[in-house]
C-alpha cells in the first residue's frame, strides 16, 4: 500500500476521535441502537478527513480551503492544522492567527504551544516567543529542549541576563551539556562577567580535557579580569612546552605591551628571535600582525618599533630585516629613515624586489612623483623586470605629472590575465588610472571601457561608480544607469562631497532641480572649498530662474580657482 495512503489512515484515526466531540451526540439517557447518525459531526469528520489527505499530498491551497468549511470552525484541531498548513504557504499572519486561536481553545496542548512559539520567533517576536517557552517550561520543568528554546528566544531579543540564567537551569539538569556550557561562556564574556567564565572554561577544561585554544583563552580571561600573573603564568607555560608554538608568544607580547612592562617585553623579544623552530617568515608575520595593530595604538608603535630593530640585530645580513624595518618606519612617516633602510636591503642585494616596489611607493606618499618614475626606471634596468605593483606606481606617477600617453602606454601593457593572482585591489588601480588618463586625452570610449574593466573586478567600488556616473553625466549618455550608479557610490560615502555633487549633478541633467540642488548643497557643507561644486549650484540657480544666486556662486567658483592656480 501506498506510504502515503498508510499515513493518511493512521491520521484519519487520530482525528476521527478529535472530531467526535465536535457535534453534541444524539444519544441521551439509555442506548438507542437504531439513533440517526449526527449529520454535523459527519460533515466535520469527512472534511477534516480530506483537508488532512490535501496537506499529506502537499496541496495545502486546498487544505486550507477543505478546513474552513468544517461547519464548527472553532476547533481547536482545527485551527491548529490550519496555522500548520499556513505556515508552509509562509503566510505568517494567517499562521499566527490560527495558533494563537488553537492555544486559546486548548492551553494545556503543549504541540499548540510549540506551534504558536515558533511563529512568534519566525516573525521575530522574541518576547512573544520567550513567553511560551515559558509556559512551556513551566508545564515540562525537566525538558532541557523548551529551555533551550526558551534561552534562544531570550538571546534573540537581546537579554542577555536572562539567557544565562536559563543555560544555567539547563546546567544544573544537564551538568555535561557541552552547547550549554559553550553558551553560558559566551554570555559571561559578552557580560563581561569573566571570574564566572573562568569558573565556566576551567569546569569545561575539568570534564573534556584541556587544549591550545581553552589554555589560550584562560589566559586572555584572567588577563580581562585583573590578573596578568596568571595570564603570564599560563603563555609561559606554553611556550615551555612548545616554543614553536606562535599564538602563545602573541598573546605573551600582548600582556607585556598592554601592562606597560617594556624591559620584559624586550627580554622576551631577544628569547622569541633565538627560537629556530618558528621559522623566520612566520616571525614575520608576527611583526606585521603588530604593525597593523600599531595603526591605531601608540604603545605597539613603541614594540613594533623594539621588534624590528631586534630583528635586524639578529639577521644582520638578510635584506628582508631592512625591508620589514622599513615598511615600519614608512607607517611612521619616517620617509627618509625607512628609504635608508631600501638603499641598505638594495645594497645587500640589488635585484630586491620588494625593496624597490618601497622605495618606489616611499616616494609616492610623499608626492615626489618624478621620484617615483625614476626609482621604478632603476629598478627595471636592476632587476631586469619589473612587477604589477611597481608598473601601477609608474603609471599613476606618470599620470600626476601630466603625462597621460606615456601613462595610459605603461598601464596598457599589464596582462590581466595574468595578473589575476596577485592583490586585486592594484589592478583596479591601475584601471582607474587608465580611465582618467584617457579622459585627460580625451577619449571617452576608451575611460569609459577602463572603468568598466575596474567594476568587473570589484562592482561595488564607489570610486569607480561614482567617476564612471559623472563621465555618463558630462556626457549626457545613459543617465538611468548613471544614477543608479552615483546612488550606489553614496550609499557607501553618505558624506563624501565628490560623490554627492555627482548624485546631485545627475538629478540636474534629468531635471529635477530641487533634488539637484538638496545633494550639491549637501556636497557643499562637507567641501565649501570646490570650485566645481560651486559652478554646479551657479547652473541650477540660473535655470531654476534665481541668476542673482547663479551670478553669486559663480563668482565665487571663479576667485577659488584663481586662488588655486596662484
Amino acid at each position: 500500500m501506498n506510504v502515503r495512503i498508510v499515513r493518511a489512515l493512521s491520521f484519519f484515526l487520530i482525528v476521527t476521535a478529535v472530531l467526535s466531540g465536535c457535534a453534541k451526540s444524539a444519544v441521551s439517557g439509555s442506548a438507542r441502537p437504531h439513533a440517526k447518525p449526527d449529520s454535523l459531526a459527519q460533515v466535520s469528520k469527512g472534511l477534516f478527513v480530506n483537508a488532512s489527505l490535501a496537506a499529506a499530498r502537499g496541496d495545502y491551497e486546498e487544505a486550507v480551503e477543505t478546513f474552513r468549511k468544517i461547519p464548527e470552525p472553532r476547533n481547536a484541531a482545527v485551527s491548529f492544522s490550519l496555522s500548520k498548513a499556513f505556515v508552509v504557504l509562509s503566510r505568517r499572519d494567517s499562521a499566527r492567527f490560527y495558533a494563537e486561536e488553537a492555544v486559546a481553545l486548548n492551553p494545556t496542548n503543549r504541540f499548540y504551544r510549540q506551534l504558536l512559539a515558533g511563529i512568534y520567533f519566525d516573525m521575530k517576536r522574541f518576547a512573544d516567543a520567550a513567553g511560551q517557552f515559558v509556559l512551556l517550561a513551566e508545564q515540562d520543568p525537566s525538558n532541557t529542549r523548551n529551555l533551550f528554546y526558551l534561552a534562544h528566544a531570550y538571546l534573540a531579543d537581546e537579554k542577555f541576563e536572562q539567557s544565562l540564567d536559563t543555560f544555567a537551569r539547563i546546567l544544573k539538569l544537564d551538568p555535561s551539556n557541552e552547547n550549554a556550557q559553550a553558551q553560558a561562556l559566551w554570555l559571561e564574556l559578552k557580560l563581561k562577567r569573566y571570574g564566572a567564565a573562568i569558573h565556566s572554561l576551567e569546569g569545561i577544561m575539568g570534564a573534556n580535557g584541556s587544549n591550545d585554544k581553552l589554555r589560550l583563552t584562560l589566559g586572555e580571561l584572567y588577563l580581562q579580569s585583573g590578573k596578568p600573573a596568571k595570564a603570564l603564568e599560563i603563555f609561559r607555560k606554553m611556550i615551555q612546552e612548545d616554543a614553536s608554538f606562535a599564538l602563545a608568544w602573541i598573546a605573551l607580547f600582548e600582556v607585556y605591551i598592554e601592562q606597560g612592562e617594556e624591559q620584559a617585553f624586550k627580554n622576551e623579544i631577544r628569547h622569541f628571535f633565538a627560537v629556530n623552530d618558528i621559522p623566520l617568515s612566520k616571525k614575520h608575520e608576527i611583526i606585521k600582525l603588530f604593525m597593523y595593530r600599531a595603526d591605531n595604538d601608540e604603545s605597539y608603535r613603541r614594540a613594533v618599533e623594539t621588534m624590528v630593530n631586534q630583528l635586524v640585530a639578529s639577521r644582520p645580513a638578510d635584506p628582508r630585516s631592512y625591508v620589514l624595518r622599513g615598511i615600519s618606519r614608512g607607517e611612521l612617516e619616517q620617509y627618509d629613515s625607512a628609504r635608508e633602510d631600501f638603499s641598505t636591503a638594495l645594497e645587500l642585494d640589488s635585484g630586491n624586489l620588494p625593496a624597490w616596489e618601497e622605495t618606489a611607493s616611499s616616494f609616492m606618499d610623499q608626492k615626489r612623483y618624478l621620484d617615483v618614475i625614476d626609482a621604478v626606471a632603476q629598478a627595471r634596468k636592476t632587476v631586469r623586470g619589473s612587477s604589477l605593483r611597481l608598473e601601477v606606481l609608474d603609471g599613476y606617477a606618470l599620470y600626476s605629472t601630466g603625462e597621460y600617453f606615456r601613462s595610459v602606454k605603461v598601464l596598457e601593457r599589464i596582462d590581466h590575465e595574468k595578473e589575476k593572482k596577485l592583490p586585486l585591489w592594484l589592478l583596479i588601480q591601475a584601471n582607474i588610472t587608465r580611465a582618467m588618463a584617457y579622459d585627460k586625452l580625451g577619449k571617452p570610449f576608451r575611460s569609459i571601457r577602463a572603468y568598466r574593466d575596474a567594476l568587473a573586478i570589484d562592482p561595488g567600488n564607489p570610486l569607480v561608480l561614482n567617476n564612471l556616473a559623472y563621465l555618463y553625466a558630462e556626457r549626457g549618455e545613459k543617465l538611468e544607469e548613471a544614477m543608479g550608479y552615483a546612488k550606489k557610490a553614496v550609499e557607501a560615502d553618505p558624506d563624501n562631497p565628490v560623490f554627492l555633487d555627482t548624485l546631485g549633478w545627475l538629478y540636474y541633467k534629468t531635471g529635477d532641480y530641487s533634488k539637484a540642488l538638496e545633494y550639491i548643497e549637501r556636497a557643499l557643507e562637507h567641501d565649501p572649498d570646490e570650485a566645481e561644486i560651486y559652478e554646479h549650484l551657479a547652473e541650477i540657480y540660473r535655470v531654476s530662474g534665481n541668476p542673482v544666486k547663479a551670478k553669486e556662486y559663480l563668482e565665487k567658483a571663479e576667485r577659488l580657482r584663481g586662488n588655486s592656480e596662484r
